[in-house]
């Protein structure tokens, strides 16, 4: 069943939706009608089971009959916050799109010493319009309760006052060096809060990754295959994923 998200908090059990671009898709595009029911997520991020009472065509507008939804949550149990340097237009797209159906609470896009791309002020406002509205589509094509938080940082250095419980950083020499238990070590500490920091394609520099292990960031590595820029990421939280609710069942 579709689901959409509504920038408003819903009480009562009726809704009006007068959002014009979802008044279109929905209306128009879908061609819903009157008895159809699809679910909605308030800005609380409460699902509500919604029926279409009406659509008014002359003032352009929805009415649902809604009642919260008792289907259980599709969140993480671990708030989880992955970081990662520049890389090309297509893959930082990618990145947001299949972070946020692996279940990302926030993504952090930064310039490092080693990223091959770097933004100019006057287009990051654009950018990262652009990639909240990717995230947007995709948290609600996976059924997710929340829109993931897109943020972008001028410099890793702001990454050092994280204030995650847990701090890593997936670093390719870890792996090189045969390191595999620092991660599954960490991740059975059960933290409330994790936050990875992924490099771009030539890795981190060694003074950025000293900067951070003096802030309290840990180096891991992600198995013994070094990976692509936007591959490591989505293995780490395929990791979480198992280790928080399918291997914890």
């Amino acid at each position: 069943m579709e689901q959409y998200f509504v920038n408003q908090t819903i009480q009562g059990q009726s809704l009006r939706i007068s959002d014009k671009e979802l008044y279109k898709h929905l209306a128009t595009v879908l061609r819903h009608k009157s008895g159809d029911v699809i679910y909605l997520v308030d800005n609380n991020n409460d699902l509500y089971h919604s029926t279409i009472d009406k659509i008014d065509t002359d003032n352009k507008f929805i009415q649902f009959d809604v009642a919260k939804s008792d289907k259980p949550s599709t969140e993480l149990p671990v708030d989880v916050t992955i970081a990662c340097s520049l890389s090309k237009k297509d893959k930082i797209e990618w990145i947001t799109q299949k972070a946020t159906e692996l279940g990302a609470k926030r993504i952090i896009f930064f310039n490092s010493q080693y990223s091959i791309m770097h933004w100019k002020s006057n287009v990051v406002d654009k950018k990262m319009t652009r990639l909240q509205e990717i995230a947007k589509n995709a948290a609600q094509q996976s059924k997710r309760r929340l829109i993931p938080e897109i943020t972008y940082l001028k410099n890793i250095s702001e990454l050092d006052n994280a204030t995650e419980e847990l701090k890593l950083i997936a670093y390719e020499e870890s792996a090189k060096e045969g390191e595999t238990s620092i991660l599954a070590q960490s991740l059975s500490k059960m933290p409330k809060s994790i936050i990875c920091l992924f490099g771009p394609e030539g890795g981190f520099s060694p003074e950025e990754v000293t900067n951070l292990q003096e802030n309290d960031f840990v180096s891991i590595g992600l198995g013994s295959r070094i990976m692509r820029a936007e591959t490591a990421p989505m293995y780490f939280l395929s990791v979480l994923s198992y280790n928080y609710e399918l291997n914890s069942k």
